[in-house]
């Protein structure tokens, strides 16, 4: 169990990547603190409670916390508890995130560009503010973003907001990534690849590929070798799902 002994934080946990690295994590022996909204803005199943039950009926510890990583209040009254619970915390994934693709430009009425900017940026933004000291006083932890190729890459249907607010999520954690470096705290970011997920499928563009698209699960070794990452063993890199094990990921973890 190679992640036995850490706390991991893993937003957006009530479907989909988040969940799908919620459960990989606790298999590996962490204890997983899975959080989401109460409810999907989409109408979409599942909760972060509902995760950490799941995984607690595998055998696995879990604690689900409704959060809204937009919400700074929220955000520090989530870290609190954690800190009440456990003490800890080794590793945050800021994977909540909302995706507009497949849309013109002129189509994006501006309530969703500062809805999905408010996700995408804003709430990484608030869980490192509040969890990067308790990992600064620790003197180690991993923070993994969920990235994407479309912020690196103009792509057909990328999206001109989804797009960009990857690229900041890929520039914040670069410059993250040596800031932190001296505390012995890893940033580094993971792109997921095109995934078959339940919040990939409300949107029809999506659609277009779906025979060719990857479980979520798919990306939980991954995860796990992040994790246990830190400043002295890899920092400030995007790595993408199609080269783990080729170009990253292929080395012995340090831990």
């Amino acid at each position: 169990m190679q992640m036995k002994g850490m706390v991991a934080i893993v937003t957006g946990a009530s479907r989909g990547l988040g969940k799908a690295i919620a459960i990989e994590y606790a298999r590996e022996g962490a204890k997983v603190v899975a959080c989401s909204r109460p409810q999907s803005p989409t109408g979409l199943s599942g909760t972060a409670t509902e995760t950490a039950a799941e995984i607690g009926s595998q055998g696995g510890e879990a604690l689900g916390i409704p959060c809204d990583v937009t919400n700074e209040a929220q955000v520090k009254a989530m870290v609190d508890q954690v800190m009440e619970r456990y003490g800890r915390i080794d590793v945050l994934v800021n994977n909540a995130g909302l995706m507009i693709v497949g849309e013109p430009f002129l189509d994006i009425e501006p309530e969703r560009w500062d809805s999905l900017m408010s996700v995408n940026i804003r709430g990484p933004y608030l869980c490192c503010r509040h969890v990067l000291p308790v990992m600064m006083k620790q003197r180690r932890g991993s923070v993994i973003n969920i990235g994407s190729r479309m912020g690196i890459e103009v792509t057909a249907g990328g999206g001109t907001a989804y797009s960009a607010s990857k690229a900041a999520l890929h520039m914040i954690s670069h410059t993250l990534a040596e800031e932190m470096r001296e505390h012995n705290i890893a940033v580094n970011i993971l792109s997921p690849g095109s995934l078959r997920s339940e919040g990939a499928w409300v949107i029809p563009w999506n659609r277009r590929n779906w025979d060719i698209r990857i479980e979520p699960a798919e990306n939980g070794p991954c995860a796990v070798y992040l994790a246990l990452q830190t400043a002295d063993s890899m920092t400030g890199q995007y790595v993408h799902i199609d080269n783990f094990g080729k170009t990253w990921g292929q080395v012995s973890s340090p831990r």
